[in-house]
């Protein structure tokens, strides 16, 4: 038996709310998963890293900070830094129609906690610090490798610390926003709203 137009228009109307569905739940899911990667990657630095290079003498410590800010620089650390912005960025996008939903405020408070207190304190802040330190000579007089260590250690960990608890809370939310049902805070048309 042949469709009818109003079963052929609800049909396409389903396979494009399943498709709407599965670029949310895909670009939520990726957005969670590098988020989630940096604030581990920040949290290591927080809790093992700075920790264990506190007690290195300068020369050792500068040299060891060097060529840790030096490898990061990979693939792998640049696919989660970059990605979380950019699937944080879709996940917003692919969410904006539903803003009343509670999903749309959760991925909206993470986005601005990684972008702000995560990403650009990288770029701003962090970023910056490592450069400066990767001008100092490995040969350098001790005074100057103090000086130099003194100049950097306090605030990059302090600022590291920063962008921990920010990267942190905004993949909290994240995580929320994926046990939310995607019709949270929505009432079905044309039933019960108490069944």
């Amino acid at each position: 038996m042949p469709r009818t137009p109003i079963e052929t228009v609800n049909q396409k109307a389903s396979r494009s709310a399943a498709a709407g569905s599965a670029i949310r739940v895909l670009s939520l899911a990726g957005a969670t998963l590098t988020t989630g990667l940096v604030a581990g990657v920040f949290y290591a630095y927080a809790v093992s890293v700075s920790p264990g290079l506190a007690a290195q003498p300068d020369a050792s410590y500068v040299a060891t900070m060097q060529a840790i800010n030096e490898k990061i620089q990979n693939p792998l650390f640049f696919l989660s830094f970059f990605g979380a912005v950019l699937f944080l960025l879709a996940a917003l996008a692919v969410h904006l129609p539903r803003p009343r939903l509670g999903r749309f405020w959760l991925i909206a408070l993470a986005s601005a906690l990684y972008v702000g207190g995560g990403f650009l304190l990288t770029v701003f802040v962090n970023v910056p610090l490592n450069e400066a330190l990767a001008r100092v000579a490995l040969e350098a007089f001790p005074g100057e490798l103090a000086r130099a260590r003194a100049a950097y250690e306090g605030p990059w960990v302090f600022w590291n610390g920063v962008r921990t608890v920010f990267s942190f809370v905004a993949f909290l939310a994240l995580v929320c926003a994926c046990l939310l049902r995607e019709d949270h805070g929505l009432r079905p048309v044309g039933r019960n709203t108490f069944s």
